[in-house]
C-alpha cells in the first residue's frame, strides 16, 4: 500500500522556514511529510519541475454575493475563480440576503456554500440591531464581525452611541471588528460638484474623510476594549494615522488591511478603465501607492485582501458615464496572486514576504493557523503551484467570475497558477477547474 496519496516533487517549496527544494507527501488531506520522498510511495505523483509550490492563498475579504445577489456572483462562480487563482480559502463578507447577522443568516450562507469548490470562512455583521446575536455568531465560528460606517441602513452603525455599543458587544466575545471607514454625508456634499467622472469621484472621497470617520470609531473601539481590523487602507495619510494608532492608541489591538488594487493601481488606471475601475475607496495617486508600500515594509500593514466585489456589468455602467449612479466594486480573486506576486518581485521582496501577507498573516489573525496558511506537517494540504518563469497578460474574458471586467485588463504579470489543491484534492489543473460543489468546507477558529 502506498505511503502517501500524493507526492509533489521537483518544486521550490515555500515553507515557514523558507524556500526549500524538497518533496511533499500528502495523506488524508494533510501534509504528512516534507523532505526526500520517493514517488514510488505515492498513489499519484505531481511533478512541480522547478515551479514554486506555495501554501494556498487565504483571501480575507471576499463578497461572494450568495445568498441573495447571485446575478452578480455565487459560490459556484466565485470559488471556481478562486481555485483558478491559487486561493484555497475565502473569507466571506456578510452583506448578503439574508444578512449574516444571526444564526439563521449564518446557516443560510453555509447552505449556499454547498456549491463551493474551495474552503470558506464566514464574517458576521454587527450592528445596533443584532447585538443579542453576537455571542451566537461567535459560537458558530465567524472569524470577524464587520462594522459598516456607510452603506444601506440595514448595515450601518451610524452614531457614536451605536458604534460604542457594537464594539462593546464584539469585545464581549473577544471578537475582531472589521471596520471600513467612510463619511456618506460629507461625500454627498462633495458629490454635487462635477458630473461623476473618475476625477470627480476621487475628489469627493478624499483620504481626509476616510481618516475623519476612522478616528471616532477607533476612539469608541478603544474605550470598549475591542480589537479592530482596518479595512481597505488606501492612502499615505491613512498609513501615517494607522501607524500612530498602532503605536499609541491601540497597541496590539489594531491591525490593517490593504487591497491589491491600492498597492498596484492609481487614479490614472481609474481614468483609463472607467466603470471597470470604479471602487471605494477610489484608486489614489502614485504617491499614495508608494506610501502604502512603505507602510507594508515598516510593519504597518498586516494583511492583503482583495475586496472582491463583483457586480453585473449593467450595474457598472448605470448612469451613462455618471459614476455616481453606478455600483462601486470589481472582481479581484483572479488577479490577486498574479498582480501582487508580480509587484512583490519587482520591488525586491522575497517570495516568503508575499506568502506572509496574503496567506500566513490572515490565517493567523483570524484563527485558522497553522491548519491554513503554511506548508507544514499536520497542516491542511492546500497548495498553489505557480509558474514564475515567464510573463502573461490578464484577460478578463477568461475569468470564471460572473464579472468579466477588470482594471487589470491588458496588464502583464509574472505569475501563473498551474495547479491548486484543497485539503489534498486537486481542484484546478492545466487551465481547467476540476473540483466540484462540496469540495470546499466551512473553516472556523475551532476547526
Amino acid at each position: 500500500m502506498a505511503s502517501y496519496d500524493i507526492v509533489i516533487t521537483g518544486g521550490r517549496v515555500v515553507t515557514p522556514d523558507g524556500i526549500q527544494q524538497v518533496s511533499i507527501g500528502v495523506r488524508d488531506g494533510k501534509f504528512a511529510a516534507i523532505g526526500e520522498l520517493s514517488a514510488k510511495d505515492a498513489t499519484r505523483t505531481i511533478a512541480a519541475e522547478g515551479r514554486l509550490v506555495l501554501p494556498g492563498v487565504v483571501d480575507s475579504h471576499v463578497h461572494v454575493r450568495d445568498p441573495g445577489y447571485t446575478h452578480k456572483e455565487d459560490f459556484a462562480s466565485c470559488s471556481a475563480a478562486a481555485a483558478a487563482a491559487g486561493i484555497t480559502t475565502i473569507m466571506c463578507m456578510p452583506n448578503t440576503d439574508p444578512l449574516l447577522d444571526s444564526a439563521a443568516g449564518f446557516h443560510a450562507t453555509v447552505d449556499a456554500a454547498k456549491k463551493s469548490i474551495v474552503d470558506f470562512s464566514l464574517q458576521g455583521l454587527a450592528t445596533p440591531r443584532n447585538l443579542d446575536a453576537v455571542p451566537a455568531l461567535k459560537e458558530l465560528g465567524v472569524v470577524t464581525f464587520e462594522v459598516f460606517l456607510a452603506g444601506p441602513e440595514s448595515l450601518i452603525s451610524g452614531t457614536r452611541t451605536e458604534q460604542h455599543a457594537v464594539f462593546q458587544a464584539v469585545a464581549g466575545v473577544d471578537g475582531i471588528a472589521g471596520v471600513y471607514p467612510d463619511d456618506p454625508p460629507a461625500n454627498a456634499v462633495l458629490d454635487k460638484v462635477g458630473s461623476g467622472t473618475p476625477d470627480d469621484l476621487v475628489r469627493s472621497h478624499p483620504p481626509e474623510l476616510e481618516i475623519g470617520s476612522l478616528l471616532p470609531a477607533v476612539a469608541m473601539a478603544a474605550a470598549a476594549g475591542c480589537r479592530v481590523h482596518y479595512r481597505q487602507m488606501s492612502s499615505a495619510l491613512s498609513a501615517r494615522v494607522a501607524a500612530w494608532i498602532r503605536a499609541h492608541t491601540m497597541p496590539g489591538r489594531f491591525t490593517t488591511e490593504v487591497t491589491p488594487h491600492h498597492l498596484t493601481l492609481t487614479t490614472d488606471d481609474f481614468r483609463e478603465a472607467g466603470p471597470a475601475g470604479y471602487i471605494m475607496p477610489p484608486l489614489r495617486s502614485r504617491d499614495d501607492v508608494e506610501a502604502l508600500w512603505h507602510a507594508l515594509g515598516d510593519g504597518v500593514v498586516d494583511t492583503i485582501g482583495t475586496d472582491h466585489a463583483p457586480h453585473a456589468w449593467v450595474e457598472k455602467i448605470a448612469g451613462d458615464g455618471d459614476l455616481r449612479r453606478a455600483m462601486p466594486g470589481f472582481p479581484g480573486v483572479e488577479t490577486f496572486l498574479p498582480a501582487i506576486f508580480t509587484a512583490f518581485v519587482k520591488r525586491g521582496y522575497a517570495v516568503t514576504d508575499f506568502v506572509n501577507f496574503t496567506t500566513a498573516n490572515p490565517a493567523r489573525l483570524f484563527g485558522l493557523y497553522p491548519r491554513k496558511g503554511a506548508i507544514a506537517v499536520g497542516s491542511d494540504a492546500d497548495i498553489a503551484i505557480v509558474d514564475d518563469s515567464d510573463t502573461w497578460t490578464i484577460d478578463p474574458s477568461t475569468f470564471r467570475s460572473k464579472a468579466q471586467y477588470s482594471p487589470y485588463a491588458g496588464h502583464e504579470v509574472s505569475a501563473h497558477v498551474d495547479l491548486t489543491m484543497v485539503r489534498g484534492k486537486v481542484v484546478f489543473e492545466n487551465g481547467e477547474v476540476v473540483g466540484g460543489a462540496g469540495d470546499g468546507c466551512l473553516q472556523t477558529p475551532f476547526g
